[in-house]
C-alpha cells in the first residue's frame, strides 16, 4: 500500500507514490485527480502535489474535460512523457536492434542494423551505444535507463554477460563497462534476449493477456523467455530459459556451446541452413534469410525436417512447463506454415495432449529492443529512481 507523504515525507516515500499515479496512469489510461485519489488511496492533497510534480517533469498533460454532473467538469490526466524514454539494445551475432520508448511505453524510434564483418568486439557494443544515447540527448530526449539484451547465460544482478556462445563472449562485465562508456548514473542492466522478447510479446504482442506461455528466439541461437503467472521465470541464478541446450539431438550435431545434441543445434539457424542446403547472406537477419526460404520449393523437406525438431522440444517445454501458448519468433515466423503444423502435431501426440496454443510473433526482431526498453523503465515506475526534474 502506498504512504501518505506530507511535508516532511522521505524521497523514497515520495518516490514510491509518484510510482503508484504513474502506474495506474499506464495501466489505466486517462483518470482525474479524484480518480487516482480513491484507487491509491492516497489523499488529494498528496495526489496535487505529485501530479504537479509529474506536470514540471512533462511525465503527465491534461486531457479534455468530462462532464461530471454537479460544478465544473473533471480534467482527467493521462501519461505524456515523450521527452522521457528508456532505450532497449539487442546484440545479436548478424543484426543490432535499436528500440526507444517514451514513458508511456510508445515506440519513439526503432532501427535494425547489420553486424560489421569481424564479429562482436565490446568497443564495438560501447560506441553503438554511446551513439544512441547521444543521439536521444541531442533529439532533446531524456533518458530514463538502459537495458541491453543479450542471447546467453545473463547474470542479471552483476550486469555480467557469463557465457553467449554464438557471440564468443564469456564474463564480460557489460553493465560496469557501459556505465563507465557514458560517465553518468543512468540506470543500466543487461537481460538475456529472450526475456525481453517475451516481455515485448505480453504487453504488446500476441501474448497481451497470456499469464503462462512460452517465447522461442527464432535467431542464430535458440533460447526461451518463460513467462508464468504473468511475470518472467528466472530461477535461482537468473538462468532459467536456457532451453536451446536441451538435449534434443544426438551425438552428430555440435552446438557452438561444444556439447552435441542441443536443440539449437538441431532446430537453430544454423541447422536451418544444413537442412535446406541455403546459407545465410552476409548481413542477412534471421528473419530476411527465412523469407527467402520461403520462395524456394526446393526447401521445404529441410523446414519439415526442422519442423520435427522443434516439435520435439516444444513437448519437453509442454510437459515440464504447462504453458497456455508457445509463441514462435524471429526466423520461425516466416516458416509458420510450415513450422506450425509441425508443433501442433508433436503437441497433440504428446502426453500433455494439445491444449497449447503455438503462435507466430507479431514483433519480429523487433521483440527483444522493445521489451529491453520497457525493461529500462521498471526503476522508475517500481518507485526505486526519480524522475529527471
Amino acid at each position: 500500500m502506498p504512504v501518505d507523504a506530507g511535508p516532511a515525507a522521505t524521497d523514497e516515500v515520495r518516490r514510491r507514490n509518484t510510482a503508484v499515479v504513474m502506474r495506474l496512469l499506464r495501466d489505466a489510461g486517462a483518470l482525474s485527480r479524484a480518480d487516482l485519489a480513491r484507487r491509491s488511496g492516497l489523499a488529494k492533497a498528496t495526489i496535487g502535489t505529485i501530479v504537479g510534480q509529474l506536470e514540471r517533469a512533462g511525465a503527465v498533460t491534461a486531457g479534455e474535460s468530462e462532464p461530471s454532473g454537479r460544478g465544473r467538469p473533471s480534467t482527467p490526466l493521462v501519461l505524456a512523457g515523450r521527452s522521457l524514454a528508456g532505450l532497449g539494445i539487442e546484440i545479436n551475432v548478424d543484426y543490432t536492434a535499436v528500440t526507444a520508448v517514451d514513458l508511456a511505453g510508445r515506440e519513439l524510434s526503432f532501427e535494425e542494423r547489420p553486424v560489421e564483418a569481424g564479429g562482436r568486439r565490446l568497443g564495438d557494443v560501447l560506441a553503438l551505444v554511446r551513439g544512441e544515447v547521444d543521439r536521444l540527448a541531442a533529439d532533446g530526449i531524456k533518458l530514463l535507463g538502459l537495458t541491453v539484451a543479450v542471447p546467453g547465460l545473463i547474470d542479471r544482478g552483476r550486469g555480467i554477460v557469463v557465457d553467449a556462445p554464438n557471440l564468443g563472449w564469456s564474463e564480460v562485465p557489460l553493465a560496469d563497462a557501459l556505465r563507465s562508456e557514458l560517465h553518468c548514473t543512468l540506470a543500466v542492466e543487461v537481460d538475456n534476449d529472450a526475456n525481453c522478447a517475451a516481455r515485448a510479446e505480453s504487453m504488446h504482442g500476441v501474448a497481451i493477456g497470456v499469464d503462462d506461455f512460452v517465447y522461442l528466439t527464432g535467431t542464430v541461437g535458440l533460447g526461451a523467455g518463460i513467462v508464468s503467472g504473468g511475470r518472467v521465470l528466472r530461477g535461482s541464478r537468473g538462468l532459467a530459459g536456457e532451453v536451446g541446450h536441451l538435449r534434443v539431438g544426438d551425438d552428430r550435431h555440435r552446438c557452438a556451446c561444444g556439447r552435441t545434441g542441443c536443440w539449437e543445434a538441431v532446430a537453430g539457424l544454423r541447422a536451418l541452413e544444413q537442412a535446406t542446403g541455403v546459407a545465410v547472406a552476409p548481413g542477412e537477419d534471421p528473419v530476411s534469410y527465412a523469407e527467402r526460404l520461403t520462395g524456394m520449393p526446393e526447401a521445404r523437406r529441410g523446414l519439415r525436417e526442422i519442423g520435427r525438431a522443434l516439435g520435439r522440444g516444444v513437448v519437453q517445454l509442454a510437459v515440464t512447463l504447462d504453458p497456455r501458448m508457445v509463441v514462435l519468433g524471429g526466423a520461425f515466423v516466416p516458416l509458420g506454415d510450415v513450422l506450425v503444423p509441425a508443433v501442433e502435431e508433436a503437441l497433440s501426440e504428446s502426453f500433455t495432449g494439445s491444449g497449447c496454443t503455438v503462435a507466430l510473433s507479431t514483433l519480429g526482431l523487433h521483440a527483444a529492443s522493445v521489451g529491453a526498453a520497457v525493461d529500462a523503465l521498471d526503476e522508475v515506475y517500481a518507485g526505486r529512481r526519480a524522475l529527471p526534474s
